[in-house]
């Protein structure tokens, strides 16, 4: 059965769309509990989606550089043209006309003109990225990735920059960043039970203590603030903190497949996490419980 790896809950209405292996697009109109197949013009594996939150412009990518854009609500899609082949797990607007997608071998892309044309962006590593966030603007944004890798570019430059020291963390994968209000408070989660936490917009970061140390995790999400935040992760793992991260505990999942994606509606109580072999859970309380979606169309 195809994996999932990303889900996305755009504004405040009840749509949602998630992406897997082989061009899977799944859409769902009833806040996750059922969902269906759409045809887009790929057949490669697709990592990452994004939506803008009145869901006018919508964007996908994944496997050896393919790239589409829906300006439809994601009724249709089209394939953007980049020229190149490396997969592409990360992809965002934080403008109308700004966008930045990451992938392996240090690709990381800039687009201002909504997607039509894409410039490559020097980067100091050839390292895997495996997500990006541009917090407010697209003027400060954060890039994670292998053997310990966060980057930032800042209002004070067009170039990215080791952000920050990572003390004993050599070779860790860092797979997902989350800034929830501003460009200086932010987590970065990844493999071994890695989570960080930074309150001065990446110049130091400290290592938090979870409840889940031998657990990669893939994907966090702090939608409403910078107190209450979720992580899920390998195993069918779950945990939700809302001390800011300081103290985790475990939700139940009722799964031991890996969960890959995670997304919150603006509100914070409605959420959708997507992994391995068809998963999707889904929760009406803000990350305290979740059950299975009641269909899934493969």
């Amino acid at each position: 059965m195809m994996d999932l790896h990303g889900v996305v809950l755009p504004g405040e209405g009840r749509d949602g769309f998630c992406v897997g292996d082989a061009g899977t697009l799944l859409v769902t109109q009833d806040n996750g509990d059922s969902w269906h197949r759409v045809q887009v013009p790929a057949s490669d594996d697709l990592y990452s989606i994004w939506f803008s939150e009145d869901m006018t412009a919508g964007f996908i990518a994944g496997a050896r550089g393919i790239a589409l854009r829906s300006l439809d609500g994601g009724r249709t899609w089209e394939e953007l043209a980049l020229g190149v082949y490396d997969d592409i797990h990360g992809i965002q607007f934080p403008g109308r006309r700004a966008g930045f997608l990451v992938g392996t071998r240090g690709l990381v892309m800039h687009s201002d003109d909504g997607g039509n044309f894409w410039n490559r962006m020097g980067v100091p590593t050839g390292a895997d990225f495996y997500a990006v966030t541009f917090p407010v603007d697209e003027q400060t944004g954060f890039a994670v990735g292998a053997d310990s890798t966060i980057l930032k570019k800042s209002t004070e430059t067009e170039q990215w920059f080791q952000a920050g020291e990572l003390r004993m963390m050599a070779g860790v994968n860092l797979r997902a960043v989350s800034f929830p209000e501003d460009d200086m408070f932010g987590f970065v989660v990844g493999d071994g039970g890695t989570v960080l936490r930074t309150e001065n917009g990446g110049a130091t970061w400290r290592p938090l203590t979870g409840p889940a140390r031998y657990v990669d995790f893939y994907s966090v999400q702090f939608p409403l603030n910078t107190e209450t935040g979720v992580c899920v992760g390998s195993g069918g793992t779950i945990i939700r903190t809302t001390d800011g991260g300081f103290s985790w505990v475990r939700a139940f999942s009722g799964t031991d497949q890996d969960l890959l994606g995670l997304d919150f509606r603006p509100d914070g109580a409605i959420g959708c996490c997507c992994g391995r072999n068809g998963t999707i859970l889904v929760t009406n309380d803000g990350g305290m419980s979740w059950a299975r979606a009641g269909s899934v169309e493969l």
